[in-house]
Parts: structure tokens; sequence; C-alpha cells
């Protein structure tokens, strides 16, 4: 039985995103132009409700009192709310993109990409057909697996302390660990649709065989690098935002609410603090999508190592 290293698959984001950072910038710029779109639609309809006073001391009282400052702009916020729905909308396509071409760069190893990998294919409808059948399935799955533990649940509470809180207990942990065991399998189907050019859902869920408990490790290791990194760059944030402040320290929340409403009175400076930020917080998402997404690519390209693999083919479709 062919096995895979759970530390090679863990590096693989770190290997992938210092190999491409400029793909993975424009991986993290494909995830935020919804929300960056939503920030530009937001800056119109503030700026209406701004010039009409909305955010005088005396509408601020108003709303304070119920008494419906903003019923005139109904349309604005109604025409903010669509924007909204389809910059989610607009997210959940990003995301399907990202994460085939995250499986590709990993497939393609040092080739290159002029398109960084993006392209609007096949590939990507079965990435998205899988997707679906996985977030259904495990609902359904999850749903069944909590109503009867909830079952078992009610016919145990006739127990004593401690024994039925135990029991309680362990139930829950049985449907988590169940539910993880799972997804660790399921993960391979994505990355083994694009290796095989076809919705591999037997293929996938093959691969995965007696190395279940070896996925959740694996799992398990990406969330933990993924809490690391976001606490990095939390400390970053705060020491950005410590500069930028000009000294302002977050503890000080009297200092801070002054700091961020003063920036709405200097909207080159949030334009620039934006433009700063921008950089870093594309790196920022497109690692973060590559971290839960590379490592189990790399899994299936070991695990069919002695096949002739069709992802890597002059097209990388």
């Amino acid at each position: 039985m062919k096995r895979f290293s759970i530390m090679d698959a863990a590096v693989e984001p770190f290997r992938l995103v210092v190999r491409r950072p400029v793909a993975t910038i424009v991986w993290g710029l494909v995830m935020l132009a919804p929300s960056l779109m939503v920030i530009g639609a937001m800056i119109p309809f503030f700026s209406e409700l701004a010039a009409s006073g909305a955010f005088s001391p005396e509408a601020m009282a108003a709303a304070e009192a119920d008494e419906a400052p903003f019923g005139e702009d109904m349309a604005a916020m109604m025409q903010f709310q669509i924007w909204s729905n389809l910059a989610q909308l607009l997210g959940l396509l990003s995301v399907l993109f990202v994460t085939t071409a995250v499986i590709r760069a990993v497939y393609a190893g040092r080739r290159s990409d002029g398109a960084f990998f993006l392209r609007i294919g096949m590939a990507e409808l079965q990435v998205a057909v899988v997707g679906v059948a996985i977030f259904i399935g495990v609902c359904f799955i999850a749903l069944i697996a909590i109503l009867l533990a909830v079952g078992i649940g009610f016919a145990v509470w006739q127990l004593g302390d401690p024994w039925r809180w135990l029991i309680c207990i362990a139930l829950g942990l049985a449907v988590f660990l169940g539910l993880m065991l799972l997804w660790g399998r399921l993960s391979l189907l994505a990355p083994a649709s694009i290796h095989y050019k076809t919705f591999a859902f037997e293929e996938g869920w093959k691969l995965g065989r007696g190395k279940t408990w070896s996925l959740l490790g694996l799992w398990l290791i990406m969330v933990l690098f993924a809490i690391m990194v976001g606490i990095a760059f939390l400390i970053l944030f705060m020491i950005v935002l410590f500069a930028v402040g000009g000294g302002v320290s977050a503890t000080d929340p009297d200092a801070l609410e002054a700091w961020f409403e003063g920036l709405a009175q200097q909207p080159a400076m949030l334009v620039g603090i934006g433009v700063v930020l921008l950089i870093p917080m594309a790196w920022l998402q497109g690692l973060s999508q590559t971290l839960f997404t590379a490592p189990y690519a790399h899994v299936v390209q070991a695990l069919t190592a002695h096949e002739e693999s069709p992802a890597a083919s002059e097209e990388l479709h």
C-alpha cells in the first residue's frame, strides 16, 4: 500500500507560497475582490448619509431613540444589500477558482504559468460539483449523527451523575471525531478530480483507504499552522496600527476610538492605509486558502506517483 509523508504534505503550502509569491498575492486579490466590491459600494452610501447629516449628534440621538432617521435612505440601503448578496456569490466563485488554481500549481511543480493557474474550464465544474456534493452529504450525515446522539443522550439521561454527563460528552466527541475523519477522506476528492480529469468520487475515496487517521493528523497539523500564522499576522497588524496611529495604544479604548473617528475626516489617510495593507492582506488570504488545499493535492500526487498523471499534461486543464 502506498503511503504519504504527513510532514511533506504539511509543508507543501509553504513551499508553494515561497516558490510562487506573486501567484499567492494574485490568489488573495481574487478572493478579496468581492469584499472590496462591497466596500466600494459602501463608500457612496455612507457619503450620502454623511452629507445629509445622518451622523450628526441629533441624528445619532434619534437613532438611539428608535426614531428611524434613515427612512429616506431605504433605497440606498436596499442597493447596498443587493451588492452584498452579489459579493457573497462572487466570494464562493473566487474560492472555487483559487482552490482549483492551487491544486494545479501543486501538480505543476516548478513549471510556470502566465495566468497563475487560474482558469474557467471543466476542472472548475468538476471541483464545484464535488464541493456541492460534499457539502450536502456532510450536512446530511452530520444531521443524522447529531439526531442519533441526542436520542441516545435522552435514553441514558435516566442514569445518575456523573455517568449521564460522561456519556453525553463521549457522544459529542464521537460525532465530532467521526465528522473529522470523514472530512479527511473527502478532502481528497477535489484534487483527485483534477488528477483524473473526471468527477472522481470513487477514485478519491479509494485513495484515502487505510490512511484515514493519517489524514486526520494532517488536518490537525494544518489547523495548528493556521493558528500560528493568524497570531503572527495579528501581532504584525497591531504593530502597523500602532505605527500608523502615531503611537495610539490599542489598550486605550478612548484614544483608539478617537483615532478611528478621525479617519473619517481624512479619506487620503484611509485610502493610504488600505493600499499599504492590501498586498500583505492579499498574501495572507492566498496563504490561508493554500494551507487547506495544497496538502491534500500533495497527498493525491504522492499516492498516484506510480501512475501517468493526466494533470501533468501540457495544458494542466
